[in-house]
């Protein structure tokens, strides 16, 4: 975190953090109105078992809207087939500097 704070910095990109819970941030930069959050998941390796990476995801703010207001669910957002990967995405921790600066 303190890597991408400091490049945004060095860049001149203002960036909003905000602490969720104990694992993870929700990272803004206003003026592009692009969202990543970032923090620990879990997720199950192809043993199945558990394993506790660091991991970011991109949020489409309109998307996210559009669904609450339609009264889906934050599971439905992102286990409703027909949602899934168009709200929440996927990126590389290396790629949330470039992705809320650039």
């Amino acid at each position: 975190m303190a890597d991408i704070l400091h490049q945004a910095n060095d860049a001149d990109c203002n960036l909003t953090v905000k602490r969720v819970e104990s694992e993870g941030y929700v990272i803004n930069n206003e003026p592009k109105t692009k969202v990543v959050a970032v923090g620990l998941l879990h997720i199950k390796n192809e043993n199945g078992e558990a394993e506790v990476i660091a991991g970011a995801f991109t949020i489409d703010i309109t998307k996210y809207k559009w669904a609450d207001a339609e009264g889906f669910t934050l599971d439905d957002m992102v286990d409703e087939e027909a949602l899934a990967g168009t709200i929440f995405n996927l990126i590389g921790v290396d790629e949330v500097f470039d992705y809320l600066c650039q």
